[in-house]
């Protein structure tokens, strides 16, 4: 009789994992224990190594320097100073390329008239554009040799 004495006992609560929540997903099966960490590692283990891959795209356009040859000397523009040149009246919707192939177009022989008397011929040049200013600074090495205006 003296079960009848005591109360009820409590329902147990469910455990962490079989509580549910509202709106909550039931949370998937366990993988088999051989496949147990191959899932969690390898996302989509059945596609890997079917596929050849190609070589990585360039993220960064390449760009190189714009070449002139005038009076025995090879003038460079470099793609800094080609980005320069987007300063200018005149350079919307053109290409660096186009712009350093008219900037050459319209200045190379007074560039290559300025190096006569410094440079003997034959030499690379360096042109290095000030935009703001609107001046050419002749380089050879790292000296300075012509600044011009245009």
């Amino acid at each position: 009789m003296a079960d009848d004495s005591l109360p009820p006992a409590p329902p147990e609560a469910p455990s962490a994992p079989e509580r549910e929540t509202p709106g909550a997903q039931p949370a998937p099966p366990a993988p088999p224990p051989d496949q147990a960490g191959s899932a969690r590692t390898r996302p989509f283990p059945e596609r890997r190594g079917k596929r050849e891959r190609g070589p990585r795209p360039e993220l960064v356009a390449l760009r190189e320097p714009v070449y002139r040859e005038s009076g025995g000397y090879r003038l460079r523009l470099e793609p800094p100073d080609l980005a320069k040149l987007r300063e200018l009246p005149g350079s919307r919707g053109k290409t660096e390329r186009e712009l350093g192939e008219e900037f050459f177009d319209a200045q190379a022989e007074r560039l290559a008239a300025a190096l006569a008397e410094d440079v003997p011929a034959p030499a690379e040049v360096r042109v290095v554009v000030d935009p703001f200013s609107r001046q050419a600074f002749l380089a050879v090495g790292r000296q300075i040799k012509a600044i011009l205006s245009f």
